[in-house]
């Protein structure tokens, strides 16, 4: 019986070791690159409208629109990842005057089986694009990623899911995220900014500032000046904003479950729940910030 039972044993190891195995063996892989590119000249418009994947768009100081679409698809034969390749994945690139659009969109089967048995999508769309210096970005994705660096213009965009960072960006931004962190700097006219659940961090000068995050913190670290009138508001999560010592301002910080802090003389109103302050700082003037937390604490800090 015993020697029944160690050779039981040494069976069940293989059975685990091979599923191990095959579990780990590596899948297909094809892929391909698609490269376009366009001349145009600065002030034109790239329209990016994607069902999903990763997007990154950078400024170059040539007059071009430089495209470069990388697929990914993963499947049990090499076949099969070629097929994904050429029937899983449609894409269209059009030019009108200086605007360039483009679209991409996952077909038929492969929408449906997004997640092959866990391991992962079985394609991946990832999107490179470099345009002029002075160019309009706009995009609508249904999840990805989105990166845009050093571009001078409006940004306006909206993502289902996915991450967005704006980088040493010039202009006017007007971003929205359903779920995901969004990141900004750069020297703006006006910030238009939101997330239903994700971070929001701010480091940059603008005449004007709206965030909002849903459930998130909301960070910002304005660089001079405001001119308008500016808010920054959360659901759930703390409100952090620090500005110069040196502005002229008025301020209303309110925490409706939690605390606050000003690191201006300015008097603090403590309630059983709520926190607040209000009032002027260096004599006020025409620019005014908000801050708003509904559950989370509220700062209003120097630098």
């Amino acid at each position: 019986m015993k020697r029944i039972h160690t050779y039981s044993g040494v069976v069940g190891l293989m059975i685990i070791v091979a599923v191990v195995l095959a579990a780990s063996k590596p899948e297909p892989i094809a892929r391909d690159v698609i490269k376009k590119e366009y001349e145009v000249e600065p002030g034109g418009t790239l329209s990016l409208d994607m069902d999903r994947g990763d997007v990154e768009v950078e400024s170059t100081h040539e007059n071009v629109v430089k495209i470069e679409l990388e697929r990914r698809a993963r499947a049990d034969d090499p076949d099969e990842a070629e097929e994904i390749l050429k029937s899983g994945h449609r894409y269209e690139f059009n030019k009108q005057g200086d605007d360039v659009s483009i679209q991409s969109r996952i077909e038929g089967k492969q929408r449906q089986m997004r997640w092959r048995r866990g391991r992962g999508e079985s394609i991946k769309i990832r999107l490179t694009v470099r345009v002029p210096n002075e160019y309009d970005v706009s995009f609508k994705t249904g999840a990805g990623n989105i990166t845009i660096m050093e571009v001078s213009g409006e940004i306006t965009g909206r993502t289902g899911a996915g991450n967005i960072l704006l980088e040493d960006i010039k202009g006017e931004v007007d971003v929205k995220s359903g779920a995901g962190n969004v990141e900004i700097s750069g020297d703006l006219e006006e910030i238009d900014v939101a997330t239903g659940a994700g971070n929001l961090t701010i480091y940059a000068q603008a005449d004007e500032m709206n965030v909002m995050a849903g459930t998130g913190n909301v960070t910002v670290e304005m660089q001079g000046q405001p001119r308008g009138e500016s808010k920054f508001r959360t659901g759930a999560g703390n409100v952090s904003v620090s500005i110069p010592e040196n502005v002229r301002v008025e301020v209303d910080g309110t925490a409706s479950l939690g605390t606050v802090t000003c690191e201006f003389p300015i008097e603090i109103s403590k309630k059983l729940l709520s926190n607040s302050f209000s009032g002027e700082i260096n004599g006020g003037g025409n620019a005014s910030i908000t801050l708003v937390a509904g559950v989370g604490n509220v700062s209003l800090l120097r630098h």
